[in-house]
């Protein structure tokens, strides 16, 4: 697989401990000698999934980004909306070097994410089913009231927008898996799913102003130990 030759011409860079390319999806990781195990490298891949879902929500995409973790440094070079390249270096080496490499390879590897892309539309995403499993739980957990309430409320001025309850539930679902993709759910990170919900009522600012003002109060009054 051509993707993973580039990943593991990555690897072989001195300096570089790992490369991965993170995708929705979950991670794409070559199997060179500096490859990283698969728990790892799927744990990188889904907290960079939250970061780039993050950036995008607050309006700022996510650019090229180096992250010191003391000794090491993690490069963050994004591709597309849903893919990302994620290589793992010593601090002080390689950046130059893996820098030209992607950049002389950028326009490749879109090209192949977006044939593999191609040959798995039939295909059921692990990740998807994940996120799924995650959803049920949280709403048969303590979260899962205030949510069937925030679910009702956005209903209503969804409805308002001239769209149906079946369009509702739909756009609903998708920001659960958002928020659930960018953070952990809890009181405190709430406003983040609000907020998305609040995005998709832009084309009808009256239902997303009384929308924003009725969900806040509600949640508000979640205890924040719940």
């Amino acid at each position: 697989m051509q993707l993973l030759r580039l990943l593991e011409e990555l690897g072989v860079v001195q300096g570089v401990r790992g490369a991965i390319i993170a995708t929705a999806d979950g991670a794409l990781s070559g199997k060179g000698k500096n490859s990283l195990p698969e728990v790892t490298a799927n744990d990188v891949a889904k907290t960079v999934r939250r970061m780039t879902v993050a950036s995008a929500t607050v309006g700022v995409p996510l650019q090229e980004l180096l992250i010191n973790f003391g000794a090491a440094r993690m490069m963050v070079v994004p591709l597309r909306d849903d893919a990302t390249v994620v290589v793992l270096l010593e601090r002080d080496s390689a950046v130059s070097a893996v820098r030209n490499l992607l950049n002389a390879h950028l326009g490749e590897i879109r090209e192949l994410l977006d044939a593999q892309g191609n040959d798995d539309d039939d295909d059921v995403a692990p990740e998807g089913d994940e996120v799924e499993d995650e959803i049920g739980r949280i709403m048969k957990g303590e979260l899962g009231p205030v949510l069937d309430r925030i679910a009702h409320q956005y209903a209503i001025y969804v409805g308002r927008a001239g769209k149906s309850r079946e369009e509702a539930g739909e756009l609903m679902r998708e920001q659960l898996r958002e928020w659930l993709l960018c953070c952990n759910p809890s009181p405190y990170t709430l406003p983040l799913l609000v907020d998305g919900l609040g995005l998709t009522l832009n084309d009808s600012p009256t239902a997303r102003g009384e929308f924003m003002e009725v969900v806040q109060n509600t949640i508000r009054n979640v205890p924040a130990g719940r």
